[in-house]
Parts: C-alpha cells; structure tokens; sequence
C-alpha cells in the first residue's frame, strides 16, 4: 500500500486558522496528509509544523514534506532566502519572484490583447508630477496606489471638482489641495513606485461602492478554473476603496448580488461573461510571463453602464475570507498535480495509483 503523500503549506506570518483548516481539509478530501509551518521552523532535515488531529492544531516535528503549497510566495526576497535553500528541492506549484508583478505590468501585458484591452482602465506609472497633474486633469477623478500594494492600503482617491478645488482622501479623512500641494503630493510618490488610475463608478442602487472578485485557480488537470466569485461591498460609501481596512466591509452571496444588481441568475450573461473573461486573463498571463503561478485574484468594478473593468489582478496571495473551502480544493488538487509531474506519473499512473488507494 503506497503512503498518502504529504503536503506541507509554508506560511511567512500570521494567518488566519480558517484558511489552514480549509486546506487541511481539502488535503484529506484528495488523500492526502497535511500540514502547515512558519519559514522560521524549518531546519536541515525536518520541520516544527502544525497538524490537524480531532479538530485541534497539534505541534509536531515532520519530515520535510513530499510537495509545498507556498503561501509565502516570496521568492528571492532576503528575509526569506533561507527558507527557500533548504526547501529547493521539493516541489512548489507557484514559482515567481517575490512582488514581481505589480499592478501596472499586469496592465501592460493586457494591453497585448484586443479582447482583455476591453477592459483595461486607463492607467499611468508616476515618473514626472506634472504628467501625473495632467493625468487628473484628464479623468477628475482618479485613484493612487503603490505599484506593489494589497488590500488597499495606501491608496487616495483625488476629485478635480468643476470649480478647479481638489479633493483628496486618504481613506479615513478627506484633504482640500491646491494645485501645488497635489504635485508635491505626487512628487513624493513618485520613489515609492505608485501608480494612477482613472476612477471607476462602481456602485450599487442604494450607493454603495463594490468590487467583484473573480477567483481563477488551476485544478488537479492543470486546468484554469473559476472556483468562486464575490462581492465585497464599502458601507461607508465616502470610502471608494472598497477592500479597505478603513471601510465597514459587507457582503452577500453571489446569486442574490447578481440578482439585485444585474436582475439576473448565476449562469446568464454577467455571471458567464466574469467567468469567460478570468479564464481567458489567467492563461494570457500563463502564456506571457516566464515563471509559474496558479492562482489569480482578478478585482474588478462595473460602471452605471454595465460594463465591467479590471481593478487589478493578484498573483501573489488571492484569498477571500469567506471562500477559504472554495480556494483551497482546486489549489490543493493543484498542489497534488505538482507532486506528480515531479515523480513523472503519467495520467495513467496517477490513475492506477488511485484505483490502487480506493
């Protein structure tokens, strides 16, 4: 009787425990063994992980695991050097480097595609704070946020009012500029590689600003899927940007968003025309950059119009809190398909082997 292969998930920090429980979980749903550890608790030969055993997080010493699901995903970064020499020769399903793919390389390679271009916002890299002035003048309204950033943080919206005044919010408190002050504004950003976008209106009936997230994550065939999608809604609507931390976040199931938002059911035109679309992004992305990934966190906002565009696309670390279970099936399937390309099992081994293990 051949062994239950064995998953090991390397964390960088804190996460939440539902996510490692989603996981472990899914792990044991495919056959699997699993557990989770800290990069700092990896030494030569073993590993101080945590396992799941009767409901309970029990602290043991495990051999190094036969595959990793890399929830560090910081490849090449020096704090994690070390981590990743140890762990060089087994196999990790997400190969990029550490944040090396911001925001507006993302934008730029869809630029590359008629179809995807569709939905690109307009965009700029700041490098010269008169050309990001113009930038504003252009569009009155527009978002600024670090090329590399997550979750919102350090982002402002500015609005260029009729009368020529400034508005910029910093998320928790609105500011009055005048021109100078919004090129020095912008000066100031131009090191910390931020970038602008035109703002969308995204927003419900009822005011409230929202994005949708189209999660694509490759399944235990190599195959691009969309496991779920979401909303996330801003209850203080002066808060734009909607995955905030200073924003009173809200939600609601998919069907009864599309349902009150579009008039529609899960399967018609909107619901179909995400899913058509995350695919066809994720393996355009696939087929451009040189390294492997198999999650993409696609946010995406949709105008007064109906027409949906493309906040951004994550590749780093895409979770929803409340999809931990939807997430981590295909990634862990994933993660088994890994293991056995790396032993070369062929479709008809991997076949056997689970006839054998039934």
């Amino acid at each position: 009787m051949n062994p239950k292969p064995l998953i090991g998930m390397m964390l960088g920090w804190t996460v939440r425990q539902d996510l490692m429980r989603a996981c472990s979980l899914a792990a044991s749903h495919y056959g699997a063994d699993f557990y989770y550890f800290q990069t700092r608790d990896i030494k030569e030969d073993t590993i101080i992980g945590m396992q799941l055993e009767d409901n309970q997080w029990v602290e043991k010493e495990f051999r190094y695991p036969d595959v990793i699901y890399d929830n560090t995903r910081r490849r090449g970064h020096s704090w994690f050097e070390e981590a990743y020499r140890k762990l060089e020769h087994v196999p990790m399903g997400h190969t990029l480097g550490s944040r090396s793919m911001g925001k507006t390389k993302v934008y730029n390679m869809t630029r590359g595609d008629a179809e995807l271009k569709k939905h690109l916002i307009p965009f700029m890299t700041l490098r010269d704070p008169e050309k990001g002035w113009a930038f504003i003048e252009k569009h009155k309204r527009v978002i600024l946020k670090p090329d590399g950033g997550f979750m919102g943080r350090d982002a402002f919206t500015v609005v260029l009012q009729k009368d020529g005044s400034i508005e910029m919010s910093d998320q928790q408190h609105l500011h009055l500029l005048d021109r100078q002050q919004m090129l020095d504004l912008l000066a100031g950003m131009i090191p910390l590689k931020y970038c602008a976008q035109k703002m969308i209106r995204s927003m419900t009936p009822h005011g409230f600003p929202f994005h949708i997230r189209v999660h694509v994550s490759k399944n235990g065939q190599n195959q691009w899927t969309v496991p779920y999608k979401s909303v996330t809604l801003s209850l203080m609507p002066q808060v734009k940007v909607t995955n905030s931390d200073f924003t009173y976040r809200g939600t609601s199931t998919w069907k009864d968003f599309l349902e009150q938002q579009f008039g529609e059911e899960e399967g018609g035109p909107t619901d179909e025309a995400l899913k058509e679309y995350g695919l066809k992004l994720a393996a355009f992305l696939e087929e451009q950059i040189d390294g492997e990934f198999h999650e993409v966190g696609l946010d995406l906002g949709v105008d007064p119009k109906g027409k949906f565009w493309l906040f951004e696309a994550g590749l780093g670390l895409p979770r929803s809190p409340y999809y931990q279970m939807q997430g981590s099936l295909p990634a862990i399937a994933y993660t088994l398909y890994v293991l056995k390309r790396h032993r070369g099992q062929t479709e008809k081994d991997a076949s056997q082997a689970k006839g054998e293990h039934e």
